[in-house]
């Protein structure tokens, strides 16, 4: 079964449009380009240092290089995977270079035939240390992440999960060897099941939450601008947006609430008021809560 990666150029426009819509995760923004900046251009933090510190500065000068590793960790529908996915363009607009993100398939694992999964992962940093020298820059996007990283003490000792740990660690630790243009952004709902080696070798860490009260106001106001919605009635939103404690996620209110709110206002054929977002709150159950916290009235699958 031949691997396939999935390829998305940058900058353009589209994922700036996302990107630019991941409210209330500004700071993760700043401090996700800050990483990648240094993982993929060190050459400026070698500026830097010889523009304010020229006589040289022993944190910088005896830097070893980080291993171009990033994880991305949290709840459910909090934004990590959008993030990763947009991230690039203004990585690119920084650099003022191409960048291009590589996600692994799936069905990375493979069929379970012996020595497929550690051949797999071998082939998908090959494949994208290609397409990262050819663009210029490169990101490779690894989604639940502990599929493939899983802790060594919860494998019940199988050989090909080992195996398959072992060949991820050591691709990545070439990577940092060889000054690769490539860096890796892995993603996970379950960081406690990721493997210590991997979390150790990460150059950063970004934890994910719900939206709080303060982040789901401004996530509201971005989502009913241009309807003269009060301030009174995004205040309702956000206090309804919580059902005794659970409070709906990023992509709970972005992609299913907004979105049902926007197709009963077409259907009525009137304007898009916050009366529709209520409705779909009424209409729409927060999703669990990663440590198995249930909405209320929600039975257990």
């Amino acid at each position: 079964m031949e691997l396939a990666l999935h390829e998305e150029r940058h900058p353009n426009d589209t994922a700036q449009t996302r990107f630019d819509g991941l409210v209330g995760l500004e700071s993760h923004k700043e401090h996700l380009l800050d990483e990648l900046t240094l993982l993929l251009d060190p050459g400026r933090l070698l500026s830097w240092r010889k523009k304010h510190h020229r006589k040289g500065l022993p944190l910088v000068d005896a830097r070893v290089p980080a291993a171009p590793l990033i994880l991305l960790s949290g709840e459910v529908g909090c934004g990590k995977t959008a993030l990763a996915l947009s991230v690039a363009t203004p990585l690119a607009r920084r650099l003022e270079m191409r960048v291009v993100t590589l996600e692994t398939p799936s069905d990375v694992r493979g069929s379970g035939r012996v020595g497929e999964l550690s051949a797999r992962v071998t082939e998908a940093f090959s494949q994208a240390r290609q397409r990262a020298k050819e663009a210029g820059r490169g990101l490779l996007i690894i989604d639940e992440a502990d599929d493939l990283a899983t802790s060594r003490s919860q494998m019940q000792a199988h050989h090909e999960d080992r195996a398959g740990l072992n060949v991820l660690i050591k691709q990545v630790d070439s990577l940092g060897r060889d000054g690769s243009l490539l860096a890796v952004v892995m993603i996970t709902n379950r960081a406690h099941a990721l493997d210590p080696a991997v979390v150790r070798r990460a150059a950063l860490h970004l934890r994910f939450t719900r939206p709080d009260g303060p982040l789901r106001s401004a996530l509201f106001h971005r989502l009913l601008q241009g309807t003269g919605t009060k301030a009174s009635e995004i205040d309702d939103l956000v206090r309804r947006s919580d059902r005794d404690g659970v409070p709906y996620s990023y992509s709970d209110l972005t992609e299913r609430v907004a979105k049902l709110a926007l197709r009963q206002a077409f259907a009525a054929d009137e304007p898009l008021q916050a009366a529709h977002f209520l409705a779909g709150l009424e209409e729409v159950s927060p999703s669990p809560l990663i440590d198995g916290t249930v909405p209320p009235g929600v039975s257990q699958p």
